[in-house]
């Protein structure tokens, strides 16, 4: 009869190799010798009857019948730590680990400014935060939240507001518009030196949309120079290389210093808030809870 500790702790220990695709990292991971661990590949795939690894020396590849394996006792293991990090639900201190997919401004503007302090009053607490400017599954990436604007949240998905309505703004340095002027209308915009941001190679926000008359207005502007980061396409405005349209609490500080200059106002459009959310089965712990605390939105 099997040994079902040596059985569990050696199927753990496929799933780590399966995961990483190398033995060494595996190896760093579970604190053992790589050739210990290889050692013990080798006696569950004996004691199995099956191959479960390709192995070449430059990289380690799963069988079909190593796949189904990984994909079926993975999310087990999964479960596991999760349940053992829920019992920090019955100590005095939060501790674990909280993972949030988040795009950059909120990440920038939201979260970022709040979790100094967050930190210092619970030091065992440990946050993850993934930029990710376009959708992600946080169920199937094993987030425990998520950070999107409220049309873009499923409605399986409990959601909670983290910031008020989000207004866009055209704007520009003061050298650009006394070199180039500025836009007489949204139209004008074609005439423009416009930069854009990317949010994967084949998708850039080049299409501007503004309320004009109660009707909504897509300009599509010339792509005169492009960053998929938004932090970058804010300072090339500053430094005077272009026009962007940019999310009116992410510029409202240089606006005011005099760095940049807001155009087209009438025109601006007006999208839903920012919300946090996760699945509604989803076990919260109380450092989850206190996260949510610490980013709801509150009214002023």
């Amino acid at each position: 009869m099997m040994d079902d500790s040596k059985h569990f702790n050696d199927l753990y220990a496929f799933v780590q190799v399966a995961k990483l695709g190398s033995f060494t990292q595996a190896a760093t991971v579970l604190n053992v010798q790589p050739s210990a661990l290889s050692h013990r590949i080798n006696s569950l795939e004996k004691r199995l009857k099956i191959k479960l690894l390709n192995r070449t020396t430059r990289s380690v590849s799963t069988t079909q019948a190593g796949q189904q394996l990984l994909e079926r006792t993975a999310p087990m293991f999964t479960s596991i730590q999760q349940e053992l990090s829920a019992l920090a639900d019955y100590t005095d201190r939060m501790s674990g680990r909280i993972r949030i997919n988040c795009p950059e401004r909120p990440a920038f503007e939201l979260i970022y400014p709040k979790i100094n302090g967050f930190l210092a009053t619970n030091p065992d607490l440990k946050l993850e935060v993934f930029i990710n400017n376009l959708y992600c599954d946080i169920v199937a990436e094993r987030f425990d939240f998520g950070v999107r604007s409220g049309k873009d949240v499923a409605q399986d998905m409990i959601a909670v507001q983290i910031s008020d309505e989000n207004t866009m703004a055209v704007v520009a340095a003061p050298p650009y518009i006394t070199e180039f002027g500025e836009p007489k209308n949204t139209k004008d915009l074609i005439n423009h030196r416009c930069i854009v941001v990317s949010f994967n190679p084949e998708y850039r926000l080049s299409e501007w949309e503004f309320m004009e008359q109660k009707q909504l207005n897509k300009i599509r502007v010339p792509e005169n120079l492009i960053f998929n980061s938004q932090a970058l396409v804010k300072q090339s405005v500053i430094d005077g290389l272009g026009i962007a349209w940019l999310p009116r609490t992410t510029v409202q500080a240089d606006i005011q210093a005099g760095r940049l200059v807001e155009m087209l106002k009438k025109s601006a459009i007006t999208y839903p808030p920012m919300y946090l959310y996760y699945p509604t089965n989803k076990h919260k712990t109380p450092a989850m809870i206190a996260f949510i605390a610490l980013l709801r939105w509150e009214q002023s």
